[in-house]
């Protein structure tokens, strides 16, 4: 099949959804008109995974995240300024890859009248990936709150790490205390926004958040664990955060496209390392 048509069986999928010219979902690069050799499901099409998708010859790359380092809204593909983005975008040329981003759709349409109609794909499939659906707490469209067996967030750390496959984590807080309640703060900006975070965290014992901003959150945090209370925070990055979330979309996938055409989940890997005192 196409691999057009391939996109297309994507958005069916995504039904209900609205497709418009001020989606972020669409084309980034390549030719949709070639046959589809295989699909990769990706957090981020970074160098690294554009260059194992051509050494499998996987030539659709399904990236949640953009390619651009800006949106998309600074570079012109065809007119490439930025030496990195040029080469970049030249090697998935070169290797007829075709790269598109599934971002607005994934986690669904806004709230209407903070109803959510939709589910947001990345935060549910991060919890089919943990296996944590009988913890949830709220919203399963949107599942941010958990309620787990009692654990110590050094183990519970240590889970994170081996289930997002990462390097590390950035951990601010009371690694001795006991962790029941995790939330998954989402952005964590520095600005009036964080406000709403911050009351939430109350609630909370463990936070995991995508960006993290140090003189609100993870400030809030620190002191917090100094007076003795049970408050760790995780820290992880925003794509490191989502690769679950995307994993889930490839399992989804390589049932959609069963004898069709082959679906890998190929991970952006964690994006940091760490040197240690």
């Amino acid at each position: 099949m196409k691999i057009i048509e391939v996109i297309e069986t994507i958005k069916f999928f995504h039904q209900p959804y609205i497709w418009s010219d001020n989606t972020r979902d669409k084309v980034l690069c390549g030719d949709v008109q070639k046959e589809c050799t295989g699909v990769a499901v990706t957090c981020c099409a970074t160098y690294e995974v554009i260059k194992k998708c051509a050494e499998r010859k996987l030539n659709l790359i399904i990236s949640h995240e953009g390619i651009t380092y800006n949106y998309e809204k600074k570079y012109d593909i065809n007119c490439f300024e930025n030496e990195v983005v040029r080469k970049k975008i030249d090697y998935a040329y070169d290797n007829d890859i075709v790269i598109w981003r599934d971002h607005d759709a994934m986690h669904g349409p806004f709230p209407k009248n903070n109803i959510r109609e939709k589910t947001d794909l990345i935060f549910y499939g991060t919890m089919k990936e943990l296996g944590w659906e009988k913890y949830l707490i709220g919203d399963e469209k949107k599942p941010l709150w958990y309620k787990i067996p009692p654990i110590k967030a050094e183990k519970l750390g240590a889970l994170l790490i081996e289930k997002w496959n990462l390097n590390g984590l950035r951990i601010v807080g009371n690694l001795d205390s006991t962790i029941s309640m995790v939330y998954m703060c989402e952005h964590v900006t520095g600005g009036e926004k964080d406000i709403a975070i911050l009351d939430n965290c109350a609630k909370a014992e463990a936070i995991i958040p995508l960006e993290i901003c140090d003189y609100t959150v993870t400030t809030y945090v620190r002191d917090a664990a100094a007076m003795g209370m049970n408050k760790v925070i995780f820290e992880m990055g925003h794509f490191n955060a989502e690769e679950l979330g995307m994993k889930y979309l490839a399992n989804i996938l390589s049932d959609i496209f069963v004898n069709r055409c082959p679906v890998e989940f190929i991970q952006s890997g964690d994006g940091f390392d760490y040197l240690l005192k």
